[in-house]
Order: structure tokens, then C-alpha cells, then sequence
């Protein structure tokens, strides 16, 4: 009941705060800047809805400001050899692979009482949330700290799950709506009407080429993926080796190995990229753990089999979400053959004739 009263205490301190976004654009008194990303959240919004097919829900019309930098903690546990995320079950919506805490207090107990008991834990700071269409979400002021690209992705994630919703089933949620949010921020970059938007490259023109929009969303893209290709193969070493029957102090040594391993070659690809690298948070503290992969995992384990689902739709949207319609309601035995199935030839067609080393098919 605690859980449950820190939830519905913290977003009705949100919806109390809620301010129609037309209404701040028309009031003089508002800072020019945040109208500027409203008037970028509302053509992004539109464009969801317009060319994406997103539900009208009403969300994203209305506007919080809410004075922190960090709007909840995701809470995310694994046993210390096993990378099956522990799982929370609610009324209404069902499990979930992770828990979400309002109180910063409240889920380091929650945490410290999980690794207390033997489970390997993390804390991931969340700057948005969805509501699965139960009430119209806002703005929130932490999602105006995302770059132009990265906004749009986080609209269209949110209104991905309002669209498609399985009982029971985080990582087919999470990972079409990452499939959704991937698709959708590439088209929406591709759309705009000047190719320097989304904070295009200002510098002197002396100083070299200037770098359009779309060429940043495919190189973070690239880039993007060159580090998942690292976790995935992790993920694998690890399963491996936690399917074993070796003992406890065996696996605990294969476990460092293997996280220290981790670390080196993530360090060797942050060097060739230079310096940049969208998992180095993951090395802070104590560094990586089955929880952070599990949390990965919920998010990414299924998303190379939305999209070549989506390409076994020649690309087309309506085809699409009918497709992830139908397969929402199979039973779960169902369900993840076919996605494993459209796993297996997503990876035959990056890696023809031959296996891609750190790139397996991912299966669940």
C-alpha cells in the first residue's frame, strides 16, 4: 500500500501542476525559450499524430514545470546469476519488470532491501512516464532537457504504448515502443524543412562542413548500435555462463571476468568514437550488473524483430501496428516464437551467410 500511495501521490502533484500548452503560448509573460520547445513539443505531437498514427489522446497538450531534474527512479532487480528481471504486479495494468518511485527515499530502501536479500539492483533516474492512456500525460519540464531528436523519440514511445498495451509482457511493450520511437524519430528528422534544425551544427563555417540534422540522428544511430552489439554479446557470455552447473564461487569469478572484460572493450570503442558513448553511466558506482542488463534487455530485447517486422511490411505503418496487433493476442508460447522467428532473419539479413560476432539474434 505504500508503493501505491508514493504513486498516486506523486503524479497527482504532477496533474495539479498541468498548464494548457496554447494558453502559455499566447501569455507574454512566459519565458520566449520554453515557448520555443512548446511550439517544437506541439509540431512533433502533430506529427505523431499525422504521419506516425498515434492515438489523439489528449496527451502532451498541457504542460508541468516541475522544479527537479529527475521526475521518477526506475527500480530494476536481478538475481546475482540469473538475468531474468524480478517482476511487480499491479491492479489493472498487470507485471512489470521494473517499479517507478516519485520518492527518491522510497526506492533506495526498496533497493537496499533487494540487495539485502541477494539480488543485484539498479536505480535509473526516468525524466518521463507514460499512463497507458488512463489519463492524458503532460509535458514534464525533465523532457524539455532532451536534444530536438531525442524529445520526438520520447513522444512517440510514450504514445506508442497508449496504441499497443499486453498484460504481463514488459519487453514486448517496451521494446515496440522502442521500435515505434526509432522509426518514428528517423522520419521526423528526414521531415523537417531545414536540414540545420534540432540544433544543427552553428560553428564557422571555417571550421568545416556544417552537419545536417540527419546525418547527426544516423551517426548516434551507428553509433547507438555498435555499443548495443556489445551488450547483446555480454548478455550472451553471461546467460552462458550462468547455465552452467559450476559452482557458486566459479560463477562469481565468470561473472567479474566477464563484467571486466565489459568494461575494457566498452573503454576501447568509447576511444575510437571519441569519447562519446550512450552507456558509460553504466560504469559509474559499481558498475554494470544483471539488473542493468535485464533493464536493457526489457527495452531492447525484442526491437530487431519490430523492425524487420516493420520491413516485412515494406515499411508501411498501418501494416505495421496490425501486425503487432494480432500477434498482442496470441498466447505469450506464440507470440515469442514468431518474435524469435522474426529475430532469426533480422540477423540472417545483417549478417548473410555468416555469423556477426556480438550480434546474435536476440531470443527470449
Amino acid at each position: 500500500m505504500s508503493y501505491y500511495g508514493q504513486a498516486v501521490k506523486g503524479h497527482w502533484q504532477i496533474t495539479r501542476g498541468k498548464k494548457d500548452i496554447d494558453l502559455l503560448l499566447k501569455d507574454p509573460q512566459v519565458d520566449p525559450q520554453l515557448k520555443e520547445r512548446l511550439r517544437t513539443v506541439q509540431s512533433i505531437r502533430q506529427f505523431a499524430l499525422d504521419d506516425l498514427m498515434l492515438p489523439d489522446s489528449g496527451s502532451y497538450t498541457d504542460y508541468v514545470d516541475l522544479k527537479r531534474d529527475v521526475t521518477l527512479w526506475l527500480l530494476s532487480a536481478a538475481p546475482k546469476y540469473s538475468l531474468a528481471p524480478r517482476s511487480w504486479c499491479y491492479l489493472f495494468v498487470g507485471c512489470f519488470n521494473y517499479r517507478g518511485y516519485f520518492s527518491r527515499a522510497q526506492a533506495d530502501a526498496e533497493a537496499d532491501r533487494l540487495a539485502a536479500l541477494g539480488f543485484d539492483v539498479v536505480l535509473a533516474p526516468g525524466l518521463a512516464y507514460s499512463t497507458l492512456g488512463f489519463s492524458n500525460d503532460p509535458v514534464l519540464s525533465t523532457m524539455l532537457r532532451y536534444s530536438d531528436p531525442q524529445l520526438a523519440g520520447v513522444l512517440f514511445h510514450e504514445l506508442a504504448h497508449e496504441r499497443l498495451y499486453v498484460r504481463n509482457d514488459s519487453a514486448f511493450n517496451e521494446s515496440f515502443a522502442t521500435a515505434v520511437e526509432t522509426l518514428g524519430r528517423e522520419r521526423w528528422v528526414q521531415s523537417l524543412k531545414h536540414p540545420m534544425e534540432t540544433g544543427g551544427n552553428l560553428q564557422d563555417p571555417r571550421q568545416g562542413p556544417a552537419v545536417s540534422a540527419a546525418q547527426r540522428q544516423a551517426e548516434s544511430t551507428k553509433l547507438r548500435r555498435r555499443f548495443d552489439d556489445l551488450v547483446v554479446d555480454v548478455r550472451r557470455q553471461l546467460e552462458a555462463l550462468y547455465e552452467s552447473e559450476n559452482a557458486d564461487c566459479d560463477l562469481a569469478a565468470g561473472k567479474q571476468a566477464i563484467f571486466a572484460q565489459f568494461r575494457q572493450r566498452h573503454d576501447a570503442l568509447m576511444a575510437q568514437s571519441g569519447g562519446r558513448s550512450p552507456i558509460d553511466h553504466w560504469f559509474e558506482g559499481d558498475g554494470p550488473n544483471n539488473a542493468r542488463i535485464a533493464l536493457y534487455s526489457t527495452y531492447e530485447l525484442e526491437v530487431p524483430a519490430f523492425l524487420q517486422m516493420f520491413r516485412e511490411c515494406n515499411q508501411q505503418l498501418e501494416c505495421f501496428y496490425a501486425a503487432a496487433e494480432q500477434l498482442a493476442k496470441q498466447a505469450p508460447e506464440t507470440r515469442n516464437a514468431h518474435l524469435q522467428a522474426l529475430s532469426e532473419r533480422a540477423a540472417a539479413i545483417a549478417c548473410p551467410g555468416e555469423t556477426c560476432e556480438g550480434s546474435p539474434a536476440l531470443g527470449r
